[in-house]
């Protein structure tokens, strides 16, 4: 903690408990910088992602009273969503494979600035008019912060009490937990709660609130004593019962295909170096969270900060490996073998491949030197291990190229943390007539969201215009649309778009495929623009 804290800084509370009791529990650093106010016991910190596990236990308990089914289609209990192309569960909300769209991307796409005043009608409305699903249910796990709020509200309608005060009745109450609350209205002032901060050139700076007023997915704040009492709850319950905790704590489902979901009830099951762990992390403008739970060690780790640039990882993932200094297993670094690189046969692999979510990876070879080049010309050195396999010393990745029955080059696969892509090679582009090129610019709207993107040709050069939100976030104002093939153009930093067409073979539209954690978003034309 010490290598990662200054006291004058903003700072956080850390606990550690086992089935014996507290282990562990200290304060550091700032709640308030400008007002020189320490952190101490009682300090709320706002939870963010963590706070998505009370939300699962609120419906577990009611399931178990059996006034709910984890099976039954989610329109049972909130009867004015719409009218879904497939059967959305409750148990599909809980573990983020309903397809429903999460309302944090609705929102950016839509231009609402999160600096806006945000309550939970203003989530829920939103949902209810973005009927497109990401997904068929059960086929694909994407994080959803909306399935989260939908969540809290069928808690309100089964239960007839608001949220916030069904988690004070049912879940804070009975474990003690005095100065926990859901944060639901702009009115309430808060008590010894801590100003979250961002580290700029050395100096922290003050975030200001997000104004978000929502719950289900976030907006729990509680101090690190709070915590600790809702930690010993996983021991000794006294909020559910241990079928319960056995159930939170072990994966029990599957995709549609078969594939594992590491996604129990608002916590992921997986291992920590061997070692079994189920957690949840929470970040938000100003704070990061953790909770793990070592479930066979009887160890839960608890950590909030206010100071959204330190390390916490790191911090939790160090306590982990002293107290589980005898159970962890340290898999060592095996170190990659660099080879001469023969430099005429990487040239075989020069060429742009694009992966599934539109992503281009470009490799050249340039003065005898092999490159990696990102969009914007941002460029890595790639080194050989053999003659088809490749890594970088920039970052842990590596590459893999393929080759098809006729001996030409035409796939990499590429490895990074833990998981594989493909991407395919591209062919040489067509280059597009400008009278080809102008029948896509055009005003194009996102009907359910009601906002407009326009498309223009100037300069010789296609652009998609996109809300002040993008500007805001992510310091995009306009993206350049570059043509793959036929219909289909990308926009590098936002992935893929397709332009679709009418019966008539006529633009009527596009589609953006893949936006994390919204996907498939349709936009109409309204009309050509002129020349």
């Amino acid at each position: 903690i010490i290598s990662h804290q200054k006291e004058d800084f903003p700072g956080g509370a850390i606990a550690v408990l086992s089935n014996n009791g507290v282990v562990y529990k200290k304060c550091f650093g700032k709640m308030n910088v400008e007002q020189n106010l320490k952190v101490n016991e009682n300090t709320l910190f706002d939870l963010a992602s963590v706070a998505k596990h009370f939300t699962a236990i609120a419906i577990m308990l009611l399931e178990q009273e059996g006034k709910l089914d984890l099976d039954e289609d989610i329109r049972k209990y909130l009867r004015d969503l719409p009218n879904y192309e497939h059967k959305i569960t409750i148990r599909n909300l809980l573990q983020h494979t309903s397809g429903i769209a999460s309302t944090d991307w609705l929102r950016i796409m839509n231009g609402t600035s999160f600096d806006e005043v945000w309550n939970h009608n203003d989530e829920i409305r939103l949902l209810k008019q973005y009927s497109q699903l990401n997904f068929k249910p059960n086929t694909q796990h994407v994080y959803s912060n909306g399935g989260y709020s939908l969540l809290a509200s069928i808690v309100e309608e089964v239960s007839g009490m608001t949220f916030g005060d069904f988690l004070k009745q049912r879940i804070f109450k009975p474990v003690d937990m005095k100065t926990a609350l859901v944060n639901e209205n702009p009115s309430l002032k808060l008590v010894n709660d801590a100003c979250g901060y961002k580290v700029t050139e050395g100096r922290p700076i003050k975030v200001s609130s997000t104004n978000d007023y929502s719950y289900g997915s976030g907006n729990i704040w509680a101090s690190i004593n709070d915590m600790v009492k809702w930690g010993q709850n996983f021991f000794a319950p006294k909020v559910g019962n241990a079928e319960m905790i056995k159930r939170i704590t072990n994966k029990y489902n599957t995709l549609e295909k078969g594939d594992s979901i590491s996604y129990t009830y608002g916590f992921f099951v997986s291992k920590y170096k061997g070692v079994k762990l189920v957690e949840h992390q929470g970040g938000t403008p100003g704070f990061r969270n953790y909770f793990m739970l070592f479930p066979d060690d009887n160890l839960i780790i608890i950590a909030s900060f206010n100071n959204e640039n330190i390390n916490a990882r790191g911090i939790v993932n160090g306590i982990a490996d002293i107290l589980l200094v005898d159970r962890i297993l340290e898999q060592p670094v095996k170190p990659r073998l660099e080879v001469d690189m023969n430099i005429e046969l990487a040239k075989r692999f020069d060429g742009t491949y694009e992966l599934a979510d539109g992503m281009e990876l470009t490799f050249k070879v340039e003065q005898d030197t092999f490159w990696l080049i990102l969009p914007d010309d941002v460029r890595f050195q790639v080194f050989a291990e053999d003659d088809y396999n490749f890594f970088l010393k920039a970052f842990n990745a590596q590459c893999t190229f393929t080759s098809s029955d006729n001996g030409k080059v035409n796939k990499v696969v590429w490895h990074q943390n833990g998981r594989s892509f493909i991407g395919s090679r591209v062919g040489e582009r067509v280059k597009l007539s400008i009278a080809e090129v102008e029948q896509f610019a055009g005003q194009y709207i996102q009907s359910d969201l009601n906002v407009e993107y326009p498309i223009t040709f100037n300069d010789g050069k296609l652009y998609v215009h996109t809300p002040s939100t993008f500007k805001k976030y992510f310091n995009i104002d306009k993206l350049e649309l570059t043509h793959i093939s036929g219909d289909k153009f990308t926009t590098n930093r936002l992935g893929i778009l397709v332009f679709t067409r009418d019966a008539n073979g006529k633009v009527n539209g596009f589609l953006m495929p893949e936006l994390g954690r919204l996907q498939n978003v349709k936009f109409e034309l309204m009309q050509h623009n002129q020349r």
